[in-house]
Formats: C-alpha cells, structure tokens, sequence
C-alpha cells in the first residue's frame, strides 16, 4: 500500500523544485520534525551551522547564488535570532525560505506556556510568526502550516517569494509535519502565480519608453542588481546589445553586467569624491534619458544622495511597475517591458560609447616595495590582479572591502555579492559559506574587516565541515573603521576592539587551512601567492595601520562631520578624544 504524503514531504518537494539541495539550520525540539526530514530527503543536504543568525546569513548567500535558499530553526530562541538575517535579506531581494518549529497543534491550549516563550499571562503562540510577517514577501507570507491549508499556503507563499524577491516564513508545529497533507477537492486560485502585464498599459509603456529614446539626444542605462535576482540578466544584457546603449554601473550593481563590454562606460556614483569618476558623473547628469534597471536609491548606492540628473530624464523599469518622469505605470512586468522594446528596436539608436573613464579613481597595478607597511591603496592594486575569472567575491560589510569593490574593475564572469542596503557588520562571514555550499567548483573570496569578523567567525569550522574551500582576506585595522570616520572622535573608546590572534582562528575552529598574518607588502605578495596555488581554504589577516584612510572614506568623514558641529572636517584634521576642546 503506498504511504500517503506527509506535510513536510509536500513543502520540501515544492522546495527543490526550485533547485534547492541544501538546508541551512541548528536544531531545537520543536522542529525536529523538519530537521528529521531533510535528513531522510537524499536531495537535500542538512548544513548544520554555529548559531541561527549565521544559519541566515548563510541562505542569504547561498540564494543569491543559486536563486533561493532553505532556512530551518526552532521556535522562539532560535528563530528570533534569525530576524536580522531574513531582515537583510528582504532589503537586498534574496529568495530565503524560513522554516521554524513551534508547539504543536495539541500543544496549544491557550493556557500551557513552553520553553523559549515569552511571558505573557495568555501564551501566544504565533506571536514570532506575527513579528517576521512584515518583512515577508508583500509583506504576508509569514504563515502556520497545517494538514488542510498546507498545499495552498505553500503554493501562495511561494509565488510571493518568487514575485517580490523577498523572503517567505513556513511556521510547523511539532505535530504537523509528518501528518498526512489534505489535499483539496478543488484548486484555489494562488495569488501572484503566472502574473502577466495588462497588455494595454504594456504597449503604452513601450511606445513611450521608445518615443523617448528615439527623441533622446543622449541615453544611458543604469542597470539594477536586481537583474540577477529576478533572473534577467541576459535580457537586459540584449536590450543594451540591440539599441547600442551605453550603460554605468552604480555602487551596489558593480558585476551586474561585464565590465569588459563595449557599452561599459564606469561606474556611476554620482559626486562621491574618491569613488565617482567626474568624467562618468558628468556624462550621466547630461543625459536627457536615463533607462534605470530596477536600480536601488539608498545612500551607498546614490553617492550618498548626491546624483544629479535631472529626474524628469528618468525611465524607471522596476520588476512590476514603470515610471517615466513623474507617472507610474502598474501591472507591466519587466520582463515584458525588456523584451518588447527589444523587439521594437531594428536597428541602433546609439552611435558607438563615449570613452569616458578618467582613470582618476581606476585601481592601477601593484606600486610599493617588499618592505613597505600596507596601506589600502597597494592593498587594494593586489586584491584586483588576485580576482579572477568566474570568482564569487563578497564584500562584507565594512569600510575597508567596500573602499575596494567601488571601484574595481571586475574580471568576467565574477560575482560580486555585499549588503550595501542592509548593512550589518559580520553578513559576510556567514553568507560566503551559503556561496562555497551554492557553487563548490568556483572560488570563493571574502575582503572583510576584523569588527564585523569577530561577530560571526564561529561558522569558519562549518566550512571544513563540509568541505569547501574559502579564501579570506581579514583586514585588521584596528578597530571598526566605519564607525571611526562617522562619529566625533575616531578614536572613542567604542570603536576599539578585543585583540584576537587571527591567524590561529582557524586552527581554533577545526580548520586545516593555511592561515598567515601579514604586515607588509612583500608579506603580502606571498601569502596572495600561496592562496593562488592552494588546495585548502586561506585565511590571510592584512595588518593596516589605524590611522591609515582609504581613498572614498575621507567623503563619508566629512559629510557626516555636520552632525557634531564639525563641518569641513578633514582626516588630516580630525579632532581626539584627548583634544575636544
């Protein structure tokens, strides 16, 4: 007699479907059910991870590189723990699929309270569901499973996760997962499944985006990050073929699309000095027409709100909706919009690329000698030649990776993943082991600062645990730079932090990798060549001086001086803790 479908059997082969193989987690009684499942699935692997927040930071990556992730936790304690990751995922468009255990359905009495609960003198179970839920693909797919609404609200929630690019949230109380789904007599209608353009507004929205690029007397494209996330590269990529278009690239979008094609014109980061090409920004701002691919405005990604084109020039082209000037168009799909002004066009509109790049912020080749401290720039003019072709780069979410990757110039095929919009310290760590699990067969680095490090390194022994091979470059400057260049004092006590011996981390967390400190540029050069031919995971900490600025960061210094009173301030003339006066 054939066994009848459990609910967890029905979730996950909704899942891998979606090519999913791997489950990030950390186990707890309440969702032994869950955990218990994947392990008997032989399509699906159990990542067993150092805490719930780094089980997070790991889907993020691990769905950015493969396009959606499994995420499993326990209730309360573990899966409040998860909230900042699935946070940071909603803002950066990441396909995460969040599995939580909690009580079971007997369980719920109104009046039993179990561990990891909170307080209330009425037990609310839901209450986690109910807090997650905003931050949920529109903002309502945080939902409890059960046998009768299991087939529909698994098919509801995801089509919402693929529709906005958001994550989804699955709660299972412990006596529900290995119940027989009811599937139902008759089939529901799922919300936002096999969405279409309104055909009308569609056309209308084609015929004025080409009116205007036709008119136009100078265009450029911005093309989003988003692209990826949504799975429209290539047509994207085609769009700018077809037309001729030129296209730069803003902060966050870096890689998005080869920096080697013909159309690359820079990077765009408006009057951002250190990381805007003036020659680019100048170009851009002169263009009548912009053609903005789903790109993000946020402070890291609009030169700290410093673009200057002139908006009525902008042609927004978001996932689900088009604005060109000051009107919005809904229910027109971007792969629709993409691929109908493609076909419109049958020739060119665009008379060759201007060759813009100044080379005023361009990485130049490796300067310094053997002997010389490490300072950014040289740091930085070696990490460049140490990328190469098809690499998975991620830049953590610090000052000193992120003075890098705005503004290198990225081999082909590289993926370039940080959390620009999000922005917490330490994603990185977790998220590149997501990244090694998504793509073994492609290299994996991380640029990252020791602050954001210290939070989450205990997931380095997950990376020997499974097998994979990362290459990290710790940059150890003393501190939490990012915070030293945006409040009063650089030097404030806060910004300081323990002093770990880096180099034997890895040791520490099981890992045979090879692992060296460097502190000057010829120490430097070797390591990066030991990483090169290495079979094993590295692990380099590059030790920079405190006092040390990379080029950009003197920028934020300044702009953000107006908040304590110090307008103009300069690195050069910053002010101490031990001088306030």
């Amino acid at each position: 007699m054939k066994k009848q479908m459990t609910v967890i059997e029905y979730v996950l082969g909704q899942i891998k479907e979606l090519g999913v193989t791997d489950a990030f987690g950390v186990p707890g009684d309440f969702v032994y059910p869950v955990c218990d499942a994947v392990m008997d699935d032989e399509q699906i692997r159990w990542i067993g991870c150092s805490n719930e927040l780094n089980a997070s930071y790991a889907a993020d990556g691990y769905a950015r590189t493969r396009g959606a992730s499994v995420l499993v936790t326990t209730y309360g304690a573990g899966e409040l723990c998860t909230f900042g990751g699935l946070a940071g995922a909603h803002a950066e468009n990441s396909k995460v699929i969040a599995l939580a255990g909690m009580p079971g359905l007997r369980e719920q009495d109104g009046k039993s309270r179990y561990h990891h609960m909170v307080g209330d003198t009425e037990p609310r179970y839901e209450v986690f569901v109910d807090m997650i839920r905003p931050l949920t693909a529109g903002e309502n797919s945080a939902v409890v499973i059960t046998p009768e609404n299991c087939v529909y609200e698994t098919q509801r929630v995801l089509a919402a996760m693929k529709y906005y690019s958001k994550p989804i949230y699955m709660a299972f109380p412990r006596d529900v997962p290995n119940q027989p789904v009811v599937f139902p007599e008759h089939e529901k209608k799922v919300p936002l499944a096999n969405v279409k353009s309104n055909q009308a507004t569609l056309l209308k929205v084609v015929n004025e985006i080409f009116v205007r690029l036709n008119n136009a007397k100078q265009t450029c494209v911005l093309p989003g990050y988003t692209l990826r996330r949504y799975g429209l590269v290539d047509s994207a990529l085609g769009f700018i073929e077809k037309t001729g278009l030129p296209f730069a690239l803003p902060n966050q979008d870096r890689g998005v699309l080869p920096m080697q094609h013909p159309n690359y014109i820079g990077g765009y980061d408006g009057h951002w000095t250190g990381w805007a090409d003036p020659a680019v920004t100048d170009w851009v701002e002169e263009c009548d027409c912009i053609v903005a691919l789903a790109t993000e405005n946020h402070d890291f990604n609009n030169g700290f709100h410093t673009l200057g084109f002139d908006r009525s020039a902008l042609i927004k082209i978001n996932p689900h909706s088009t604005l060109i000037g000051d009107q919005v168009f809904e229910n027109v799909e971007m792969a629709d919009v993409l691929a109908h002004l493609t076909e419109a066009f049958k020739e060119g509109i665009a008379q060759g690329c201007p060759e813009l790049a100044s080379g005023e912020v361009a990485i130049g080749l490796p300067t310094g000698k053997p002997d010389d401290v490490i300072d950014y720039e040289p740091l930085y003019e070696r990490l460049q030649q140490f990328i190469k072709k098809d690499d998975i780069v991620v830049s953590d979410t610090a000052m000193a990776s992120m003075c890098f990757s705005a503004r290198a110039n990225l081999p082909e095929g590289v993926e370039l993943e940080a959390q620009t919009a999000w922005g917490a310290i330490g994603w990185g760590t977790a998220a590149l082991l997501g990244n090694c699990i998504a793509e073994p067969d492609r290299r994996c680095i991380i640029v990252c600062g020791e602050g954001g490090h210290q939070m989450t390194a205990t997931e380095m022994g997950t990376f020997e645990r499974y097998g994979v091979k990362p290459i990290y470059i710790v940059v150890n400057n003393g501190g939490y730079f990012f915070e030293r260049i945006t409040n009063r004092f650089p030097d404030e006590d806060y910004n300081d932090l323990a002093n770990w011996n880096y180099p034997e981390l890895p040791k520490a967390f099981g890992c045979n990798w090879l692992s060296r400190q460097v502190t000057n540029l010829g120490e430097l050069d070797e390591a990066l060549g030991m990483a090169s031919e290495a079979d094993t995971g590295v692990y380099i900490e590059v030790i920079v001086p405190a006092d040390q600025l990379a080029q950009g960061a003197d920028f934020v210094f300044r702009a953000t001086g107006q908040h304590f009173e110090q307008d103009g301030r300069t690195w050069e003339t910053r002010k101490s803790t031990t001088n306030r006066k």
